[in-house]
């Protein structure tokens, strides 16, 4: 299709072309009111069909309905031109796009887990919405005058139930861009699905790293019949970079794993995943951002479940108490405390005194004009109502205020000295009783065994024990069992099941497997795949061994890995 001129849209100016593609034209306009660039795509009138045209409004829909994420690029109304041709008004990203900037420049890592982790959450926002985007490349990707991505381009975007769809044409119009479409779609196995989009997620993330496609061989044929093949038949190389750590190259892999079963579940998992490198790294924590259920936007922590709603948004939330208030000390004794002692009196009472409550900045003085004291020296005491198991790292670190519960005293200050006849008697008489008390609490404590019959140095014996889980998992709604595998031998494969106390609906699994015990267990030698069911079978040759440990994962949780377990395929 030939290059379109720009259309006359009332209340816009037409300024220049920005780009064309396979179907559509984008040119930047000025809108007149507000005055604002904007970005029109406009369909070509070539080949305009009505097929075209459903197609087009389908788009317009999805982009509006997933326009408020901030990490989808937000359209502001569509329409027809004179001309006959539909349009769509977008917010205006200044070039170059992902792809371009990749061609220009290698990524740095702390970059490009950012950027996948943002993308991931505009990714899962719309499959939560039951759209999946099915053409995410780096192409698609705008970046925003302030650097941040804008995921574009949902044309080809399936809705709802799409086993019943035609499966998408492996062409450069309308269908999917071969050099980072997954096997499953290419080849017509699939109409592309959640984890279709997480390879295609995965390969853009790799080429921004890299500079181009993952299976592309420089210099060669990488047309899209010379393309097919290898994406079907050829593992995806590392990226041959020596500051790409480990667990992001294992990472990128799985993503592009030409079994989806093999691939992470979600692009929340997958944004999970890119979350924990950044911990790795001592890089600083990128937040998830989705909508939920209800439609409310939704910060996800690394340790958090999958909010399907507010009710489970606000059981799971990780919750940051606010700083207590720690009330400074005047140094000086009042007035009108005898014995030197520092009273106060209750607020509005006569004579109440006049200084704030709040505590004052440090070096700042009191109304006496000496120096405030903290109320402890000791370090801020965390808040006991804060839940187990939360994770400071997601949010800013706040130094607290120490709490007014259980804070060291002061020590006194030097009282003002009085002779003993001013004193009232009445504080003799009560100085004489605490003197009595004290003594009868000393003979208590050191008295020899008595009629109870126990032995004065036995410990007493507690009334209720408490046991606590020994194991190293995760605090809170995690699970503290290490699950119990079985392992099967089959004709051509091993089985695996598992079970564990108290499972739930939500409880989702990892096993981890290789053909030695200590292959399972070790991660950079191990194949890990998540499932949703507790089984799981390995296809191996006959005579192969295949030894797996499993991990139960709840809310973001991880239990401890079960004990090894083996078995040869027969």
């Amino acid at each position: 299709m030939k290059k379109g001129a720009p259309p006359k849209i009332p209340g816009l100016v037409f300024v220049q072309p920005l780009g064309s593609g396979g179907y559509a034209d984008v040119f930047l306009y000025e809108q007149q009111s507000p005055r604002m660039p904007v970005a029109v795509k406009v369909l070509k009138s070539d080949g305009l069909t009505d097929a075209l045209r459903q197609q087009f409004v389908e788009e317009a829909d999805t982009m509006a309905a997933l326009g408020d994420h901030p990490y989808i690029v937000q359209v502001f109304r569509s329409g027809t031109s004179d001309d006959g041709r539909p349009y769509l008004v977008m917010k205006y990203y200044p070039p170059p796009n992902l792809a371009m900037r990749a061609r220009a420049e290698r990524f740095s890592v702390e970059d490009v887990l950012r950027t996948g982790i943002q993308l991931a959450s505009a990714v899962e926002t719309a499959h939560r919405a039951h759209i999946t985007h099915r053409d995410i490349k780096p192409a698609n990707v705008l970046v925003s005058a302030y650097g941040a991505p804008g995921l574009t381009d949902f044309g080809i975007a399936g809705r709802g139930a799409r086993e019943g769809d035609a499966p998408p044409e492996a062409t450069d119009d309308v269908g999917v861009s071969v050099p980072w479409a997954p096997p499953e779609v290419l080849y017509g196995q699939s109409n592309g699905d959640e984890r279709s989009d997480v390879y295609s997620l995965a390969a853009t993330l790799w080429q921004l790293l890299v500079g181009r496609s993952p299976l592309e061989v420089p210099g060669g044929d990488n047309s899209a019949y010379a393309l097919m093949p290898r994406i079907r038949s050829t593992a995806p190389p590392a990226t041959g970079r020596q500051d790409v750590p480990p667990g992001l190259e294992r990472l990128l892999a799985q993503a592009m794993a030409k079994d989806p079963a093999h691939r992470p579940s979600s692009a929340l998992e997958f944004a999970r995943a890119l979350q924990a490198v950044e911990q790795q790294q001592r890089l600083g924590r990128t937040p998830i951002v989705v909508l939920d259920d209800e439609g409310h936007t939704t910060l996800v922590s690394q340790t958090q479940g999958s909010p399907t709603g507010r009710a489970a948004d606000d059981e799971d939330r990780t919750r940051i108490k606010a700083p207590q208030t720690v009330v400074a000390q005047p140094l000086g004794p009042s007035p009108t405390a005898p014995d030197g002692e520092t009273r106060r009196r209750p607020d509005g009472g006569a004579g109440a005194p006049r200084w704030s409550p709040a505590p004052l900045p440090g070096g700042a003085l009191a109304a006496s004009g000496a120096p405030v004291r903290p109320a402890a020296t000791t370090d801020p005491v965390t808040s006991q109502t804060a839940p187990l198991g939360s994770d400071s790292s997601d949010e800013a670190t706040v130094r607290r205020a120490a709490s007014t519960v259980g804070a060291q005293a002061l020590p006194a200050p030097e009282p003002v000295r009085t002779s003993p006849l001013s004193r009232p008697p009445v504080l003799w008489g009560l100085a004489a009783g605490v003197v009595v008390l004290v003594g009868l609490v000393v003979f208590l404590l050191l008295r020899p065994a008595g009629d109870g019959g126990q032995d004065a140095a036995a410990p007493p014996t507690p009334s209720a024990t408490v046991s606590m889980p020994g194991d190293d998992s995760a605090i809170g709604d995690g699970v503290f069992d290490k699950p119990s595998v079985t392992a099967r031998s089959g004709a051509g494969s091993v089985g695996f099941t598992w079970n564990y106390p108290q499972p739930q609906k939500k409880d989702t699994f990892r096993l981890s497997y290789g053909p030695t015990p200590s292959d399972a267990g070790n991660p950079d030698r191990s194949r890990t795949v998540s499932v949703t069911t507790p089984t799981y079978t390995v296809k191996a040759a006959k005579g192969m061994k295949v030894c797996a440990t499993v991990r139960v994962s709840r809310s973001g949780q991880i239990s401890p890995g079960s004990d090894v377990q083996c078995e040869t395929a027969q």
